[in-house]
């Protein structure tokens, strides 16, 4: 009787561990380096050896930087992380199609960083989110049916003929129209730089304007926002507003003249896209003039 509760205790404990859904793995880099460290590439051997990191299962890899360097830079560097360890990864023996979210968060973001002038070690990481247990149902994909429906007004763009931002009245929108991004994704294409350089040059010559970036998406229903597959979050537009918000404050744009929101699907120009091109009309990013 006198070992009962032992084992007990120990019925409980392997339970507890049975019936865990997922597990966090951080693999650590040194200060500014993308690349796996022998010791990063012992530890990834070690969690497949022990079962830990196991073929056939979702995992997630999402990779980080300290505060050090600017917020683009850090972004890139958390990416090159995270791809590096996808890499090692698939040369150990994991299927690629398990990875079902690769993505560089860019810097930990920290209130308090005095007196830390090497970084934070911690922050300088990529981790692996397994997941142990399996969806029971495979998700379905939002069916939109599309009737068609009046068009509201559309605001100037920088397509259009003779276009100027210092025209723009405060409290009105433009549509940033080459602004081009990959299908749920909130990295611009590289041919979107010639707007976002535009934009840059008419706040830096305009010193006073301050401006509002708004996402919008299309073809969403019964959800705040699309699916943003860097995330994993249904922020798609909250994101891509973000993205020109940090990519202008990274470029010595005050972000006291700088504000970014994301609609969803909230405010349509059409309100039920028929075509590729109506879809492409609600899928847009507008800048609104707050001062001049």
């Amino acid at each position: 009787m006198k070992h009962f509760l032992p084992i007990v205790l120990l019925f409980f404990s392997l339970k507890g561990i049975a019936q865990k859904k997922n597990d966090t793995f951080s693999v650590y880099f040194d200060l500014d380096v993308a690349e796996l460290s022998n010791s990063a590439k012992g530890r990834i051997d070690s969690l497949t050896y022990l079962n830990k990191i196991k073929k056939g299962f979702p995992m997630s890899i999402i990779g980080y930087a300290d505060f050090l360097n600017t917020d683009e830079y850090n972004l890139m560097l958390s990416r090159n992380r995270a791809n590096n360890v996808k890499t090692y990864l698939v040369s150990s023996g994991i299927d690629a199609s398990f990875i079902k979210l690769l993505v560089g968060k860019g810097e930990v973001r920290r209130k308090d960083t005095a007196g830390k002038s090497r970084g934070i070690p911690h922050d300088r990481r990529v981790d692996i989110v397994m997941e142990y247990e399996r969806p029971k149902t495979k998700p379905r994909d939002t069916v939109i049916h599309m009737r068609p429906s009046e068009k509201l007004a559309i605001p100037p763009s920088t397509d259009d003929p003779g276009f100027d931002i210092t025209s723009i009245p405060k409290g009105k929108t433009f549509i940033l129209k080459n602004i081009y991004f990959p299908m749920g994704r909130h990295f611009p294409k590289q041919s979107s730089y010639e707007d976002l350089d535009m934009l840059l040059l008419a706040m830096q010559e305009n010193p006073y304007m301050a401006i509002q970036i708004e996402g919008h998406v299309c073809c969403v229903r019964d959800v705040p926002d699309a699916m943003d597959l860097d995330s994993h979050n249904l922020d798609l537009s909250v994101n891509r507003a973000r993205f020109i918000y940090e990519w202008l404050k990274a470029r010595g744009i005050s972000e006291r003249r700088l504000h970014y929101i994301g609609y969803g699907r909230s405010k349509p120009i059409i309100q039920d896209e028929q075509t590729e091109e109506e879809a492409s009309v609600n899928r847009r990013v507008e800048v609104r003039i707050l001062d001049k």
